[in-house]
């Protein structure tokens, strides 16, 4: 491994060249990494019509029947079930991760709050979805989150954008206009 790189072979390694400048080598877009993608988006395209098949058959979503609960005691029982199973599965899961690298991953505490995050946001596209088209709220989404990550990861992690991504960031703007309307 190279001076200065992370335990990840070839991620974001360090190659110091022979006029003492460092630079940086990003993993090249192998056939895995498309493989990897390729899945992500037939296990995402699924997923979206198989969750606008529920908004269709639930009807109109709104915040009101979200917080809608029938307080009861088998309601009680049942929530505190549930938060304890989250628990012991957040607990059983951080415990593995001496044995194996996914649950590391998994249960990396900051990873696993970001997928609560994304699960819970998952969870509110419900409300939109329950009154727009699957094909027109994706590409809202898409397209705005396109910009809030460029813009977040810009911010936090000092990426550059060449005047092509800007472009292209551009016109994801242009097309949450389009969509929009």
């Amino acid at each position: 491994m190279c001076a200065g790189s992370h335990d990840r072979p070839n991620y974001f390694a360090r190659l110091n060249l022979t006029d003492g400048k460092t630079k940086r080598m990003v993993r090249k877009m192998d056939p895995a990494f498309w493989a990897t993608v390729i899945l992500i988006v037939a296990l995402g395209t699924i997923a979206g019509v198989l969750f606008k098949s529920g908004t269709n058959v639930l009807g109109m979503i709104d915040f009101r029947r979200l917080l809608e609960i029938r307080m009861s005691t088998t309601t009680l029982v049942f929530a505190g079930l549930l938060v304890f199973s989250v628990v012991l599965f957040f607990f059983s899961g951080y415990s593995l991760r001496d044995h194996s690298f996914a649950a590391r991953y998994l249960f990396s505490p900051i990873i696993f709050i970001a997928l609560i995050m994304m699960a819970f946001s998952r969870f509110l596209i419900g409300v939109p979805l329950s009154i727009t088209g699957l094909g027109r709220l994706t590409g809202l989404l898409t397209a705005l989150g396109v910009l809030t990550t460029a813009i977040a990861s810009n911010l936090i992690f000092k990426e550059t954008f060449s005047t092509r991504v800007l472009a292209g960031i551009a016109l994801a703007v242009v097309a949450v206009i389009l969509i929009g309307e």
